[in-house]
């Protein structure tokens, strides 16, 4: 009786099918990767020696760098900011605001609407900024 032996496979057909889980891992986590929204203005906060990390709030207010104002996904007018958080505020009572504002925006607006907000009866802010490296 004579035996057959099988042939050997190459090196390259076993590789095959680990390169093909790979790309398509790969393609999922490319098209799954978008976990967080995208901010309607792009702010670059300014750097703090603060490690502490910003706890869970529910409202943001963004200010761009040449002034431009957002919240909760809408580009508002100076004039039109504190009447639309005094709204969002009396329907959510318990909501907390956060400010993240451009580390290149002018320092006298955000504290003028920060004092704006105080007047308004706005009674815990909370300002964004990144850590220093």
């Amino acid at each position: 009786m004579r035996l057959i032996k099988p042939k050997k496979k190459s090196a390259a057909e076993n590789v095959l099918p680990l390169i093909n889980v790979v790309f398509l891992l790969l393609i999922f986590f490319m098209l799954a990767g978008a976990l967080e929204k995208a901010e309607l203005l792009d702010i670059t906060p300014p750097e703090t020696s603060n490690s502490g990390q910003p706890d869970d709030t529910t409202a943001v207010l963004l200010i761009a760098a040449d002034g431009r104002l957002s919240f909760r996904d809408e580009i508002l007018e100076r004039e039109d900011v504190v009447g639309h958080l005094k709204s969002y505020f009396a329907e959510h009572p318990d909501a907390r605001l956060k400010l993240k504002a451009d580390a290149q925006s002018d320092a006298a607006m955000v504290i003028a609407l920060i004092e704006e907000l105080r007047a308004v009866g706005l009674k815990e802010l909370g300002l964004l900024a990144t850590g220093a490296s």
